[in-house]
């Protein structure tokens, strides 16, 4: 920090010429340590531009006019020479004597300030510093100056009224977005006009996309060929007019999926899946009849174009989404053989006695047994209430929460 403070001030004095700035390497005629605190033998240094494995160029003169080989090598003392770097952010790899990485650090140097007043004098280095439309991620809340944040609301010029943020500095980002993306993604307050500067300068506002709840991701394709994480690519066979389309593997579909393909109307989504045959939101357009090579069934709108948008925190599942065979149940039950009473004979009878004979009626004269056969098993089915069920669950992953911001 000194060091720049000093820089800067060298700078505006005319001291030095920032279109020759050059900064000396902090590690030159130093010596590096081992553990034990003896001078390490012939380490080296190599060089590459901040955030990449580009090599950085270096030189053993103040002018940068004499290249070093890389990785620069330090003397038998492990003390490296005089190294000079141009003046902008750079990582440094330092080896030992065999090859192994002693330390790897990025993001050192500075940019130097841009002195150019008209007169000439110093420039920044672009790959450096931030680009309008750079998005960026902080653990806060607040308000970053050049920065907005990427909220829903609304930016434009001064007097425009957008919510966000009303002022001259957003021009650039306001045509960055009017460019870049349809209204679907950043619309027009009120319709697009002729052009980005001449909707800012008519006072309209432009929708910040938004980052609320959301999480960041790659395009399906990002200029190569297509990962399939996000999509689904196989042939489809259409016919004219109809809604019912069949596919050649549908074990990567799901009901709610974009259908993106020659002869289908955007937004056009799976609303059924039985086998290969598949139902679509729209019929398929007059001429369309034949197969369909590489039609793209999209997780989330157009998984291949910028700023879609889709996903949920929660989802419920329905039958559809339960396994294809189900568990089942059922209770037998055997109902065994009974014995009863068929009938009985009743008669009068007598009992002699000495004073002579007394009747006897209802007398049980026999019983018959008889048993029923069994009626044979029989099956009940088995259903499985469940009160209170049919919830949402979370679809979240781990997750931290804070601030997307886009640049001005």
């Amino acid at each position: 920090m000194h060091k720049l403070i000093v820089f800067a001030v060298a700078l505006s004095l005319g001291l030095i010429s920032a279109a020759s700035a050059t900064e000396t390497w902090p590690k030159s005629r130093q010596q590096v340590l081992d553990a034990s605190g003896r001078p390490l033998l012939v380490p080296s240094v190599v060089f590459f531009k901040a955030g990449t494995t580009a090599p950085l160029d270096v030189y053993s003169d103040a002018a940068l006019t004499k290249p070093l080989a890389q990785p620069v090598k330090a003397d038998g003392t492990g003390r490296f020479p005089r190294i000079y770097l141009p003046a902008a952010l750079y990582a440094e790899r330092v080896l030992g004597p065999y090859g192994d990485v002693l330390w790897y650090d990025d993001g050192l140097g500075y940019v130097p300030p841009n002195t150019d007043n008209g007169g000439g004098g110093g420039s920044v280095d672009p790959t450096a510093i931030a680009s309008t439309g750079d998005v960026k991620w902080r653990l806060d809340a607040g308000i970053v100056p050049g920065w907005v944040r990427m909220n829903g609301r609304t930016l434009g010029g001064a007097g425009s009224g957008a919510t966000e943020l009303a002022s001259a500095t957003a021009s650039a980002a306001f045509a960055y977005l009017w460019n870049t993306f349809p209204d679907a993604v950043a619309s027009v307050v009120g319709g697009r006009g002729t052009s980005a500067a001449s909707d800012f300068s008519a006072g309209k506002q432009i929708v910040i996309p938004t980052m609320q709840g959301l999480l960041q991701a790659g395009l399906d394709d990002m200029g190569s060929s297509p990962a399939g994480r996000l999509q689904t690519i196989t042939d489809m066979t259409l016919t004219a007019g109809s809604t019912a389309a069949t596919v050649l593997n549908s074990s990567r579909l799901a009901i709610g999926m974009t259908v993106i393909a020659p002869g289908i109307s955007l937004g056009t989504t799976i609303t059924d899946i039985n086998g290969t045959t598949i139902a679509l939101s729209q019929p398929a357009a007059a001429g369309s009849t034949g197969t369909v090579s590489g039609a793209r069934f999209s997780a989330l709108g157009d998984a291949q174009t910028p700023g879609q948008i889709g996903g949920d925190a929660l989802t419920g599942l329905s039958n559809r989404n339960l396994p294809a065979t189900l568990p089942g149940g059922s209770v037998t039950v055997s109902y065994p053989s009974q014995t009863y009473i068929t009938h009985e004979t009743l008669a009068i009878a007598s009992i002699s006695t000495a004073s002579g004979s007394s009747p006897v009626i209802n007398l049980q004269q026999g019983v018959a047994n008889a048993q029923t056969g069994g009626s044979g098993p029989q099956t009940f089915s088995v259903s499985q209430p469940n009160p209170g069920g049919g919830l949402p669950v979370s679809n979240l992953p781990p997750s931290r929460l804070g601030t997307f911001y886009l640049k001005l």
